[in-house]
């Protein structure tokens, strides 16, 4: 199983690779493999614009879904509360004015 790294601590390691620190130099003080810096590296540089390619917000599908799930959640919170404005003491029945009297 491979090793994985912080997001944040490989957030800091592609902050000091596009500042133009040499991948050797950041590999051996890191120690991480060359190879995983300059696949960072490339890949930090599709995800600000500056190179073509996919954006890894784009290929991970389950950060798709969390972000998904977290717009519906904020909706689901609007229209609760917008709901609750127009429920706030008001009682109706399914049947209330549409009912003959027996008089």
């Amino acid at each position: 199983m491979p090793f994985r790294y912080s997001s944040d601590f490989r957030r800091q390691a592609c902050e000091r690779l596009l500042a133009g620190e040499s991948v050797s130099e950041l590999a051996a003080e890191l120690r991480v493999g060359g190879g995983t810096l300059y696949r960072w590296r490339r890949q930090a540089l599709i995800d600000a614009g500056q190179s073509a390619g996919v954006k890894s917000y784009e290929a991970d599908r389950l950060a798709q879904a969390r972000r998904r799930i977290k717009d519906l959640e904020a909706e689901l919170k609007l229209v609760k509360a917008a709901s609750a404005l127009f429920e706030e003491g008001q009682t109706i029945s399914p049947k209330g004015s549409t009912r003959l009297s027996g008089d």
